[in-house]
């Protein structure tokens, strides 16, 4: 991942790849380097996920067995090297799996063009002054990324996860999150999971102590929220809705109106996410019979609309029509 990322992404991948697999070596926790590929490059977790369990099963046909206190990194393997069963064999064939899952995955980003990493098409993100700057400005760009102080609703950690919950999910900016240093951004609800790895429970502290002194630059503008959220940088084919047209015309006159929306984005691949000038003309039962599955209305003017898999085809009809109204 680190060598076919973009020669201007090189320095800030590396820095990344580098910090996980070290956590990967030495404590056995997998998740900061697997949620870098599992979501834009899922095909390298099918190769992850048959190369890993051939090591195993190869482990146990050759009669190696190896304890462990949590998820066998080197610590164990160095404390628990006494008690367990020909432990050598890892020091024979975790070269072999190296070079396996080397030339497999540098293959498959060359043949599939998989957007891992510092591969991807998006723009520059702009982080302030985060990589730089003092730990309280770190932590405000992670608190406007997360959509801002009055967006978060609890602040939370585990050993590789800042665990955030937050009242619109809309505000969250995945890329930001990734530009900071995220190994990958996993959407849970109104929430998200940001994978910085064992600087997880720092990063929530920080955000803490800076939250408890923060003003008003604290604060995420609507100007500031991103425009599209939670989707891949790759094309997935989706079977599109022939009758969207008319859907989005009646989501429209449900929600009272052209005159009553100031924004409508696609968002978590199954919603709209609309902000409206008064909530209180919005016929709830006409959406629902209009297809809309649920409504989910947040503060601020924001609804979030479940629609199914075809949300950006419909965002795209509504804008076009409110662009002609």
């Amino acid at each position: 991942i680190w060598q076919s990322a973009k020669p201007e992404n090189k320095a800030r991948i590396g820095g990344i790849m580098v910090t996980a697999a070290l956590t990967s070596f030495l404590t056995g926790i997998t998740e900061p380097l697997e949620f870098a590929f599992l979501f834009v490059a899922p095909v390298l977790y099918f190769f992850h996920a048959v190369m890993a369990g051939a090591a195993m099963s190869l482990m146990y046909v050759l009669g190696a067995k190896l304890g462990l206190t949590f998820s066998f990194g080197f610590i164990d393997y160095v404390l628990l090297y006494p008690l367990n069963t020909k432990p050598w064999l890892v020091l024979l064939i975790g070269p072999f799996f190296f070079l396996l899952y080397y030339v497999v995955f540098r293959a498959g980003i060359k043949w599939f063009n998989l957007k891992t990493p510092g591969r991807e098409d998006a723009d520059t993100i702009d982080t302030g002054e985060a990589q730089a700057g003092t730990a309280h400005e770190f932590a405000r760009q992670l608190v406007l990324a997360f959509g801002g102080r009055s967006n978060i609703t609890n602040l939370d950690a585990c050993i590789t996860r800042l665990r955030i919950a937050v009242v619109d999910a809309g505000k969250i900016n995945q890329d930001k999150l990734k530009a900071m240093g995220a190994a990958g951004v996993v959407m849970v609800g109104n929430g998200a999971q940001a994978i910085f790895g064992p600087r997880s429970e720092n990063l929530k502290t920080e955000m803490e102590e800076y939250l408890s002194v923060a003003g008003d630059d604290a604060e995420l503008s609507e100007a500031d929220v991103p425009d599209v959220q939670y989707t891949s940088t790759e094309t997935t084919a989706k079977l599109r809705d022939p009758e969207a047209a008319d859907k989005a015309h009646n989501f429209i006159k449900c929600l009272g109106g052209s005159v009553n929306i100031s924004k409508i984005e696609a968002a978590a691949e199954t919603r709209l996410r609309v902000v409206v000038a008064d909530q209180s003309v919005i016929d709830d039962a006409a959406l629902t019979a209009a297809g809309v599955h649920g409504i989910m209305r947040l503060p601020n003017q924001v609804l979030h609309l479940l629609v199914g898999l075809n949300a950006d085809q419909y965002a795209a009809e509504m804008k076009g029509q409110l662009a002609t109204a």
